[in-house]
This record gives structure tokens, sequence and C-alpha cells, in this order.
């Protein structure tokens, strides 16, 4: 998320001040700054802030990793001096603002300042989103609404590979929420050699931003401190603008994103055209293209990752299927749980995931899978 300040309220001055309106308001500006981490670690091109010695070179290390990278992947890119703090609560001030209270990050270009949570689900993930958008040259900037976003989403999971499926199932269901919601079925069957019946549910999802115009992803820009959003409706446009991001890089590439651009600016446009990111994305400007295209870009990762988000729907359908069938277990391992998306092939077990399997037996108030033992030969 980028953060671009546009404008510092002030308090009114007395008649009996007379400092200067631009020192008095410095100074205010100044006293509301967030006060920066205690320790710092100077590198190569910038500085990192933190808590402590240990968490500064962590970061450190990840910068290390993540500029080159990000360089050789996406064209026009190169960074200037840049400060990374490291904070409880992303913010440039000491009261974090309402664009900042759910982030966990933010770009200020006018400081050079990224700054990230030490909470942050996935940290790497949250630093390569921030980096994208300190590293994006001029023609980038003809991209419409919140693309921009999208494109920073895009290159983290293609730098973070071992959190790619969870920001995929995030944004990828909250485009369909957005837009008509996430269409699952779960069957339950008994594991017995008895013949017994199954039972299935059909499963929708939906989201508080349900009902968003699609098309608004190219008028918003959803990443803006002065864009105001509530935070459903907000992810649910960085969810669509990674829907049109991939669509289009899966076709043509970053490079063909970006000749999207230079085509723009060599026609006088100051944005590239809704119509041929669409084109490109194989899109149109129907709703349902929107949530299709979202659903059917969930694969077996992304759908494990969903479940893992939203558990209760596994335990209600456990517990319809117990109810039911007047049957009582003494183990959740009784029991084959599979979720499918309605849309597309993807499909899982329960089983295949092990801890939420152990958080869905103790909801239950069933023992858990007994683990498996290994039996180790020494000679």
């Amino acid at each position: 998320m980028s953060e671009v300040l546009f404008g510092v309220k002030t308090a009114p001055l007395t008649k009996h001040l007379v400092f200067p309106v631009a020192g008095v308001a410095g100074v205010l500006l100044l006293s509301c700054m967030a006060t920066p981490p205690t320790s710092v670690l100077a590198f190569d091109g910038g500085r990192v802030l933190a808590a402590n010695q240990g968490e500064a070179e962590q970061v450190e290390g990840l910068l290390d990793r993540l500029q080159p990278e990000l360089l050789a992947l996406l064209p026009d890119t190169e960074f200037e001096d840049l400060d990374v703090w490291i904070q409880d609560t992303p913010s440039l001030y000491r009261s974090p603002t309402h664009a900042s209270t759910d982030a966990e990050g933010l770009w200020s270009p006018t400081h050079q300042r990224i700054m990230l949570s030490r909470h942050a689900d996935h940290i790497e993930r949250t630093l390569a989103h921030e980096l994208t958008h300190a590293a994006l040259g001029e023609s980038w900037s003809l991209l419409p609404g919140s693309m921009e976003e999208g494109l920073a989403d895009h290159v983290s999971g293609a730098l973070c590979t071992s959190g790619a499926a969870r920001l995929r199932a995030g944004r990828l269901s909250s485009a369909c929420l957005a837009t008509g919601g996430v269409s699952l079925q779960v069957d339950v069957t008994p594991r017995t050699d008895a013949p017994q019946h199954g039972w299935s549910a059909a499963i929708r999802l939906k989201g508080t931003a349900d009902g968003t115009d699609p098309m608004d992803v190219f008028r918003l820009a959803a990443g803006l401190s002065s864009t105001r959003l509530e935070s459903g409706a907000k992810r649910g446009f960085y969810g669509l603008a990674y829907v049109a991001v991939s669509r289009v890089v899966d076709r043509l590439g970053y490079a063909g994103l970006q000749e999207l651009c230079l085509s723009a600016a060599e026609q006088g446009l100051s944005q590239v055209p809704p119509r041929w990111i669409l084109d490109a994305a194989g899109l149109d400007e129907e709703v349902e293209s929107w949530r299709r295209a979202a659903a059917m870009g969930i694969g077996d990762a992304e759908l494990g990752e969903l479940v893992r988000m939203y558990p209760s729907f596994i335990s209600d359908a456990i517990r319809g299927y117990l109810e039911t069938a007047g049957t009582e277990l003494a183990s959740i391992e009784d029991l084959d749980v599979q979720v499918r998306l309605r849309e597309g092939t993807s499909l899982i077990r329960l089983s295949e995931l092990p801890d939420l399997e152990t958080r869905v037996a103790r909801q239950l108030e069933l023992a858990p899978r007994a683990p498996m033992t290994v039996a180790l030969a020494h000679r």
C-alpha cells in the first residue's frame, strides 16, 4: 500500500503569534511525526531503522536479496537511497492515520521511506511489495487506478514463493467476494467398510464489498492515503487489480504490461486506457467476467489457503453430517472431508492440512488424528 501525503492540517494561529506561518506549520509537522526506531543499520543504498540490531540485520538481509532480483525481473526500475523503518503499526505519524491502521506496509515517496509492521503476516513479501512501489520508473505511472497495487502484489509473489499461495488466495478470494462470492462444495464421508451415506453441502462465501463495480478499479487508487475506503472495499480493489495484472502478465509478461504504458505515453495519454488492459487480460466490463476469472485462478494450493482463512464452514458441514446421520465419532480421522471449488477442478482433503484438521477436531471436541510414528533402525 502506498501512502502519499497531500497536505498537513495545522492549528489556527492566535493573534498573539508572530511566527511566519510556514515556520509554525513546520514545527507542528515535526511534532506529529513518528519517532524513529532506535537501532540504525546503514548499508550501501540506505538505512534500516529497527528496535534492535538483530531485527535490522534480518531486514537488511532481505533487502540484499530482494532488490537485485526485483531489478532483474521488472523493466524500468531503479532504487534511490531509502530508509526502511520497522514499527508496530506502520505510520509516518505518532498517531496512525485511518489509512494505515490495517496496513502491514507503507511507502512514502516524499520521504523515500518504507514502513513495515514487525507483526506482518509475511514480512518478506510485504517488503517486496513496498520495494516495487519504491523502484518503479516513470513509465509505470501511467497505470490507472489501483493497477500499481496489483503489480506490486504480483511481483512480491514472484519474489517470495513461500508466501505466494497465501497471497494469491487472499487476492483472488477478495476479488470474488467483491463481485458475487465463492462457491464451494464440502463432502463428508465416513471411513468405514460398512456402507453408509455421506453428506454434501453447497457453500457460498460472500463479503461485505459484494456489488463492487470492477471498472472502478481503474478509477480509484485504493493504495493512496487520500482514497477513503472501508477495509472490505479496499481488499476488493486490491483483489481486482491483482486479477487484471496477473492475467496480463501471464499472457504478455511484465514487459508486455509496460508496453501498454509506453504506448499510452507515445500517444500523449495521461493513463493507459482501461480497454487496453481489459483486452490484454481477456476480461470485459461485466461483473461476472471478473468473478469467474478470479475463481478460475484458484488452484489446489490457493484453495487450501482459502480453507484456512474461513475454517468455520468445515466444522459446520461436519456437524450437519453428524446430526443428519445420528452418528457419534471418537476421532476426526474416522471421516474423509473433501472441499472442492465448484468452478474448476481444484480439490483438497482436510487430512492434507493437518494443522487445520486439528483445529476442526478441537472445535468439534473430537480426538485429532494420531501422529505418524517412524521406526529407526540402528546398526
